[in-house]
């Protein structure tokens, strides 16, 4: 029941709204962009390989209750170890308590944890110049429409990203709940703000880093980008015209009179 509680809290905290639509800006020589048409697979990286180094590194507390910290440390080898009695949790915990409060092997256990998660890096704009030129291929590339409206299915499951100056402080004890959650894996810094992101994350027991499969009908639309060359244009459409469901196709022009994009419908 409190497992249950605290993934709804998660999920009013992280996705207070449904986007219309959430983005991949791709380049057309990237690593496995091919899968995603052929197979329907997108790949998870694990949060170490970020660009970004100030990514994923909170400030790591812990409970300064003696009493509480030896509550988690008792409910932490229960779990592991379900079925030991009362002498043996004793036996576990003894020694164990400076776990909680060496800031080495908290640092330690928290990059195990995110080593073992995988994300998957979406933005809910299609128009943002810097995207288009960093993860675009300097617009020679194009940008991926997939839909996150149906219930459980891979790209509803996206956490919108928070944005903030200051390192979250997070509390190692609690971070299965949802705002500590939320402050480990989908804070960033103000800096990032303009690229309006969502992740998805897959816990270790999700599968972790790696290829996912998704449904067809939740990739929707495919922006050619402004400078895109013929060539790679014809592989790209050669891709969509094996697809098993209708993709939207749009081409992104550049704007006469400001720097903006305008995203057009594509006509060869």
């Amino acid at each position: 029941m409190q497992h249950t509680k605290e993934a709804e809290k998660l999920v009013e905290i992280i996705r207070p709204y449904t986007p219309d639509h959430l983005y991949k800006y791709r380049s057309i020589k990237a690593k496995g962009v091919k899968d995603i048409f052929i197979k329907r697979k997108v790949y998870f990286t694990d949060a170490t390989k970020f660009d970004d180094p100030f990514e994923c590194r909170p400030i790591l507390t812990f409970h300064e209750s003696s009493l509480k910290r030896e509550q988690d440390l008792k409910k932490l080898a229960k779990n592991k170890f379900p079925n030991a009695d009362k002498r043996t949790i004793k036996k576990l915990i003894k020694g164990k308590k400076r776990f909680l409060t060496d800031q080495k092997t908290l640092r330690g256990t928290y990059n195990s944890l995110i080593k073992n998660i995988g994300v998957y890096c979406l933005s809910e704009i299609k128009d943002d110049l810097l995207m288009w030129s960093l993860y675009a291929d300097s617009h020679r590339g194009f940008c991926i429409e997939f839909d996150p409206s149906h219930e459980n299915t891979l790209f509803w499951e996206a956490f919108k990203v928070i944005y903030q100056e200051e390192y979250p402080t997070v509390n190692m004890m609690d971070i299965g709940k949802a705002e500590e959650f939320r402050k480990a894996y989908v804070t960033k810094s103000l800096h990032w703000e303009n690229q309006k992101e969502w992740r998805i994350l897959k816990m270790e027991h999700e599968g972790g880093p790696g290829p996912k499969e998704f449904s067809p009908e939740l990739l929707t639309g495919v922006i050619i980008g402004a400078l895109m060359r013929d060539e790679d244009t014809n592989v790209l459409l050669e891709w969509i015209e094996k697809y098993p469901s209708k993709i939207n196709l749009y081409k992104a022009e550049l704007n006469p009179k400001k720097y903006k994009l305008d995203i057009v419908p594509y006509r060869p």
